[in-house]
């Protein structure tokens, strides 16, 4: 049995333009298991900021790793999203309550930020799991 090894991304900084919206990508493709995601917000960043995270899609179809609306607070989040059975619906425990993994990733990531302040950056590290 091989170490799990844990590793931090930065993903480049956003820089939101006049109009208040800005996009930062991975400088490479980032593999493994998203465990934990941090967002820091300048101070004085607008209370209406919104950033989404997504993988590009690449290397597959795109995919939403976090939207956090109308914030700009910092802090951690931990993603994850609810698994599927062999025929793509969705598993409960019991039927009601959804049964949740932690997200795996062959992609390069995306930082979108609107409504923001400008040039009150958003900084994104990714708490990745790596083999």
């Amino acid at each position: 049995m091989s170490l799990r090894k844990i590793t931090s991304v930065k993903i480049p900084t956003a820089t939101p333009s006049a109009a208040g919206t800005a996009s930062s990508d991975s400088l490479t493709t980032i593999a493994g298991r998203l465990l934990a995601v941090y967002v820091k917000y300048a101070a004085s960043s607008a209370s209406t900021t919104d950033v989404t995270i997504t993988t590009k899609g690449d290397k597959g179809g795109a995919n939403t790793l976090l939207t956090l609306t109308d914030t700009n607070t910092s802090g951690w989040y931990y993603p994850r999203h609810q698994v599927h059975d062999a025929t793509g619906t969705g598993i409960t425990y019991d039927g009601t309550n959804e049964v949740y993994d932690i997200v795996p990733i062959l992609d390069q990531v995306n930082v979108a930020v609107a409504q923001a302040t400008e040039n009150k950056t958003v900084d994104v590290t990714l708490l990745m799991e790596t083999f």
